[in-house]
């Protein structure tokens, strides 16, 4: 395809205009360049000069100078390696200074072992915290079960309650006036039942 020959007959000017039909301060007046490949490679894809592990050297150096005592503690017995010229102040060439390259590190805190804090849980020292802790953990849980068990109950009730309510609404709107004046009465007739035998009970008794 003729890139050239396709823009002029869209109405492109020529070589060093932009694509505007009359003014170059609109757009690029150069084609954009491409990325070459030609260290075979591929194209995005950068050279890492790797001759100067300065990060790998210094960190190799410290984990070298870790030992283990006789208590089994770790102690760590380089103290003037490539990560310790910052703390010291000695001027070390490149690595230290304004622009050396240890002037951007930030050192933090160390990270501890797993040995110390099991010593301390095995020590006992924590034991009467952690047993109160628990106490007070299963007391609140033992609340909000019984809590939640009433709730439970005083809706299940209500439920009841409100289903009842809708059965006796449900019935008298189906009755007619002679059915619901023969259920007052058998009501009637079972309330003075019940009062009957009360008396009799109460004067046996």
């Amino acid at each position: 395809m003729d890139a050239h020959a396709l823009l002029k007959s869209q109405g492109w000017r020529g070589k060093g205009h932009t694509l505007h039909h009359t003014s170059n301060s609109i757009g690029l007046t150069n084609p954009l360049l491409i990325s070459r490949n030609t260290d075979g490679r591929g194209i995005g894809t950068k050279t890492h000069y790797t001759s100067d592990q300065w990060w790998l050297d210094a960190f190799d150096q410290k984990l070298k100078g870790l030992d283990t005592s006789k208590d089994g503690k770790i102690t760590q017995t380089v103290v003037s390696g490539k990560l310790d010229v910052i703390a010291s102040g000695v001027k070390q060439g490149k690595y230290t200074g304004a622009k050396g390259l240890y002037a951007f590190f930030v050192r933090g805190g160390t990270l501890n072992g797993t040995d110390e804090q099991g010593e301390e849980e095995e020590s006992g020292r924590s034991t009467p915290v952690e047993k109160d802790d628990k106490k007070e953990r299963k007391r609140l849980e033992k609340e909000e079960r019984k809590r939640k068990k009433e709730e439970e109950k005083k809706r299940r009730k209500e439920e009841k309650k409100v289903a009842k309510k809708a059965a006796k609404l449900l019935i008298k709107a189906e009755e007619s006036k002679e059915e619901r004046k023969e259920r007052r009465k058998e009501r009637r007739k079972r309330k003075e039942e019940e009062r009957r035998r009360r008396e009799l009970k109460n004067g046996s008794g």
